[in-house]
């Protein structure tokens, strides 16, 4: 199990790029993509679908992010079940 929950992950997020608008993914806080307005976010570190968890509680677990897919979650160094061998996931979020 990784050593801190997955507190940042990454948000598709719209640029202006030579005139004409072009998106990208950003390194954000999960409280700044939880604000976002439903955009798209993923894992930061194997780009596969997450889903939010926000604080519930002041002493509870943070906001953060957990895999959609148990199979992500063991084979992402960032992942709650990760059995040692980092990949990128099957199906990345793009």
């Amino acid at each position: 199990m990784p050593d801190d929950l997955m507190t940042r992950c990454e948000l598709r997020t719209q640029y202006r790029v030579d005139g004409g608008n072009e998106w990208r993914w950003k390194e954000v806080p999960v409280t700044e993509a939880i604000g976002s307005g439903g955009s798209s976010i993923r894992c930061l570190h194997c780009h596969g679908a997450v889903r939010v968890h926000r604080q519930k509680v002041e002493h509870g677990p943070q906001d953060h992010v957990e895999h959609l897919s148990r199979l992500d979650s063991e084979s992402c160094r960032g992942g709650h079940y990760f059995k040692g061998q980092h990949r990128q996931s099957f199906q990345p979020v793009e």
